[in-house]
Formats: structure tokens, sequence, C-alpha cells
């Protein structure tokens, strides 16, 4: 085997391999989109709930339920030590 055809057969392999996972990955999204229209279709649609915190802080009425202190203080420490 001579260069040239050394080359034209990498070459060869090379799109193969390319249209190979060009389809593949075509053929996913394909997939994928008909599984979500099916879920969509046929899955119930769940309304998450609202849910309205008793107290809500503003400029003018700080917080002051203290479990809520609490837990944005504890929340507050963590990310501080992690970083």
């Amino acid at each position: 085997m001579n260069i040239e055809e050394l080359i034209a057969q990498g070459v060869d392999l090379m799109l193969l391999g390319m249209g190979m996972v060009f389809f593949i990955l075509s053929l996913l999204i394909f997939i994928l989109k008909g599984v979500s229209a099916l879920i969509h279709k046929y899955a119930p649609h769940v309304e998450p709930p609202i849910s309205v915190p008793q107290s809500v802080s503003t400029p003018d009425k700080p917080v002051t339920d203290p479990e809520l202190l609490t837990a944005i203080s504890i929340a507050i420490h963590r990310y501080r030590s992690n970083s």
C-alpha cells in the first residue's frame, strides 16, 4: 500500500465515524423529543404548591421569626466556610 491509499482509507474511516456519530446523536434527539411529547400528552399535570413565607422581610419591617433567622444564619455560615 502506498501513502495515497492509506490517506484515502483514513479519510474514509474518518467520514464513516463522523457520520455514525452524527446519525446516533440525531437519532437520540428524535427519541428524546418523542418521549418528551408522550410524557406531556399522557402524564397528569400537577401544579406545584405555592408557599408564602409567614414573615416577609422588607426594609421597614425586619424578619422576626427566630427559626428563619437561625436557618439564614446557618446557610450564610456554611456558604462562607465552603468558599
